[in-house]
């Protein structure tokens, strides 16, 4: 059954707005122009309104509900910040009260996933199939090269018909697939996520991890990285530290299941914690600078434990010319 698609959600007035420059207008020359090279990362947000995605936990684990304004503090370098938005995104509430979801899975397809394949098709539709009606998905695949589907789709039959299209060959793009997946999802409205699944070390990227941390640094989405212990690296670096990484600095978290059965109670545990984040906003009381700020949310809660992005980078909104 197709999803109906839902209106579009008031939220958008207070995630951060991000900007980039013109375009700038086609040459004028008789020859073709050459081959463009590869898209630069940039680390460039505006920052008129900041919003942060949190999970907050019990001394059990056990997710903590029922919270409010009151009973958070928000900090940015060790200063308060004055809340202007606070919603828990739960998934009991009425569909027009929820806070939109959009969620990036980016899948290793690379040869040495042939045998795997299957096993990570069934726990990313059993992902799927539990989207609320009000969220997105968007599928990217990547081996030696980067796929993305159309747009993002709330449809399940179609995000159904991409993740059965796949197929495992060639090398892997681990950190151009990251990516390509932030610089679709940065404009996207509400609470944002990547769901990275990789199997092996990066063997074909033209970007760095380093370049890929930063640029996730400054996209306010949460990266949930699964690395899946699969074939013998070849003498390539694990990537294992990189997807750790990235996982930290977003406020994610990293999985390392050690067979591809448990792929499938992993992707439920990443779909119950993303029904049950809370989502703030704030509006910085220091002008935009280009420095990084901390970010630190503190819960009135005893032995609560909280999970939240690092910080970001404060670069001012840059301006359309007239």
């Amino acid at each position: 059954m197709r999803r109906p698609r839902p209106q579009t959600c008031a939220l958008l007035a207070i995630v951060a707005l991000l900007a980039t420059a013109p375009t700038p207008a086609a040459p004028q020359a008789a020859a073709p122009p050459p081959p463009a090279p590869p898209k630069p990362v940039t680390r460039e947000v505006g920052v008129d309104v900041v919003s942060v995605t949190a999970v907050v936990f019990d001394k059990a684990g056990k997710i903590v509900h029922g919270l409010g304004p009151k009973d958070v503090e928000l900090l940015e370098d060790g200063v308060k910040q004055d809340v202007s938005y606070f919603r828990e995104a739960s998934s009991q509430g009425e569909p027009s009260e929820r806070v939109p979801l959009s969620i990036v899975l980016v899948l290793d397809t690379s040869g040495s996933m042939k045998q795997s394949l299957r096993f990570l098709q069934e726990a990313v539709l059993s992902f799927v199939y539990k989207l609320d009606d009000v969220d997105r998905a968007l599928v990217v695949s990547f081996n030696e090269s980067v796929k993305g589907s159309a747009d993002f789709s709330g449809d399940t039959d179609r995000l159904e018909r991409v993740v059965e299209g796949l197929q495992a060959w060639g090398g892997t793009s681990l950190y151009d697939a990251i990516q390509y997946s932030l610089d679709r999802i940065k404009d996207q409205p509400g609470r944002k996520a990547l769901i990275v699944f990789s199997d092996g070390a990066d063997t074909t990227s033209t970007l760095g991890d380093h370049e890929v941390v930063d640029a996730a640094r400054a996209v306010e989405a949460t990266v949930y990285c699964i690395g899946f212990k699969g074939q013998d690296f070849g003498g390539f670096r694990s990537p294992r530290g990189f997807l750790r990484k990235i996982a930290n600095e977003t406020g994610g978290r990293y999985f390392s299941p050690d067979k591809v059965g448990d792929l499938l109670k992993v992707f439920n545990e990443i779909s119950n914690e993303l029904k049950n984040h809370y989502l703030l906003a704030y509006t910085p009381k220091r002008a935009a600078d280009g420095t990084w700020r901390q970010i630190e949310l503190k819960v009135d809660r005893p032995g609560s434990e909280v999970r939240v992005r690092k910080g970001y980078f404060a670069v001012p909104r840059r301006r359309a010319a007239n």
